[in-house]
């Protein structure tokens, strides 16, 4: 059941303060809160994960084939750029609201809601796809046409943002240290397969050429988890006191410096920013990759494996994603993200080089682990370098590294993919692209060694109380 906004606070905050102002909950959470906790980003991210399928296509046939990846780059820079600026503002305003619901749980209905308006109006512009061999790979659409995609993905990008923001605050807000790795491993696997699920589903309507049918379809599943999460996630503390400050005010607490102080956070933001651009150009660019490295222009062909390497993404992290949780609670998170990283620079090097698709299995694999393996503790050390009196804030803040990783990695991959397409030869561009994630990596690692968390796992380490 659902709980008031004060309902349960001060069990949930009763404990000694760890330094950031605000103690870490103590309360032992059951496996199903943990579960209501996680499932809202199954369905954040089965809508991005439809979507980078939706557009990659919808981009290539509104804007031709010689431009589609700096195109698509571009509109993701610019909608990262409206992430940037809604999720720390709206997670920061959420710290503050007071309702009968809590302080988060009218950003993500409200959210949700606008989520499925926008996706309607991007299936209501979506192009059918040409049969293989009757396009020449110039542009279909019409100024009016690319202006109404480019609104509603960018509408999308600021209501889905303005949920996610706030949300990010549970896992601080409730959950106590001893199972962060728990809950943070919970999230990776709702994150992975709520992706996959999307790719798939889309896969599926390009296949039978129902893009806009699709999308919608995602839509509705992201609404009904947002009003599960509104109904079974009870609150934790109260909302901030805002002091007789205006909402403008406190909005513009978000961006203050303050923030720049805390080295270890801006590190974090580092390695979530290079590892999600380096493992995700090959997620943004899988269509292109299927059509001009590995020859597949039949969209039935091209579909089915599409949900096949989503399937063998999803096969891999799900195995890593437990493994690497339970062993970040003895070894702490950080020696897991370094053998995630290498796991992807392994698995892009298989990628880039792979002469047929059958060869590529064993690195789609490899990248699912290295995705699950990183996931499933990257909250969990979050929120170890975070105050936590100012949870929201800081979470919506780590929040821009994700919302930007797959734009600034497409951006850098697009650029690329494009000037070797230009220059004849397309296979080529496309595995140069994804051969960039490389880089993206080894920044990752080089900024893991600045992460030094404030609370360590280890020293919480204790058995679960016995309950019925």
């Amino acid at each position: 059941m659902a709980h008031g906004a004060g309902g349960s606070a001060a069990a949930v905050t009763a404990g000694a303060a760890n330094g950031s102002g605000l103690a870490r909950p103590l309360a032992w959470l059951p496996w199903t809160q943990l579960i209501t906790l996680s499932i809202y980003w199954f369905g954040i991210q089965a809508i991005w994960g439809g979507y980078e399928a939706f557009g990659q296509k919808q981009v290539q046939l509104l804007v031709g084939d010689g431009v589609k990846g700096t195109a698509i780059g571009l509109l993701e820079m610019t909608g990262a750029l409206v992430a940037i600026l809604v999720q720390p503002t709206a997670g920061t305003l959420s710290d503050y609201t007071a309702t009968r619901w809590g302080k988060r749980k009218a950003y993500i209905i409200v959210g949700a809601t606008f989520d499925l308006i926008f996706l309607a109006g991007l299936a209501l512009v979506a192009q059918p796809e040409p049969a293989a061999g009757t396009w020449d790979g110039a542009a279909l659409g019409t100024t009016p046409l690319v202006v109404a995609y480019v609104v509603c993905f960018l509408g999308l990008q600021l209501s889905s943002n303005a949920a996610q923001g706030p949300f990010q605050g549970y896992v601080p807000d409730l959950v106590p240290e001893r199972q962060v790795g728990t809950a943070s491993g919970l999230m990776g696997v709702m994150r992975l397969t709520g992706l996959m699920a999307g790719t798939v589903i889309m896969a599926a309507g390009s296949a039978l050429n129902l893009w806009g049918l699709a999308l919608i379809l995602i839509g509705l599943i992201e609404v009904t988890l947002a009003v599960i999460t509104f109904v079974t996630v009870r609150e934790g503390p109260t909302a901030r006191p805002r002091e007789g400050r205006s909402w403008l005010s406190i909005a513009g607490e978000a961006w203050g410096t303050d923030a720049l102080r805390e080295r270890s956070f801006l590190f974090m933001s580092m390695v979530r920013l290079c590892f999600l651009a380096g493992t995700g150009i090959f997620v943004n660019v899988l269509l292109y990759y299927l059509e001009d490295a590995m020859g597949m222009t039949d969209p039935q062909q091209r579909g089915t494996w599409q949900i096949a390497g989503a399937g063998l993404v999803l096969a891999g992290s799900l195995v890593a994603a437990p493994v690497a949780a339970a062993i970040s609670n003895r070894t702490g998170r950080r020696p897991v993200i370094l053998a995630a990283i290498i796991m992807g620079i392994v698995a892009i090097a298989g990628l880039a080089t792979a002469p047929t698709v059958w060869l590529a299995v064993p690195a789609i694999l490899l990248l699912g682990a290295a995705a699950g393996a990183y996931l499933s503790v990257d909250w969990a050390l979050m929120t170890e370098v975070i105050p936590l009196i100012a949870s929201g804030r800081y979470m919506g803040l780590a929040n821009i590294a994700n919302s930007i990783a797959g734009p600034v990695g497409l951006l850098v991959g697009g650029l690329v993919l494009d000037a070797i397409t230009r220059a004849g030869d397309p296979g080529l561009g496309v595995r140069a692209a994804v051969a960039l994630g490389i880089l993206f990596l080894a920044g990752a690692a080089v900024s893991l060694m600045g992460v030094k968390p404030r609370r360590d796992p280890r020293a919480a380490a204790e058995p679960a109380p016995v309950s019925a």
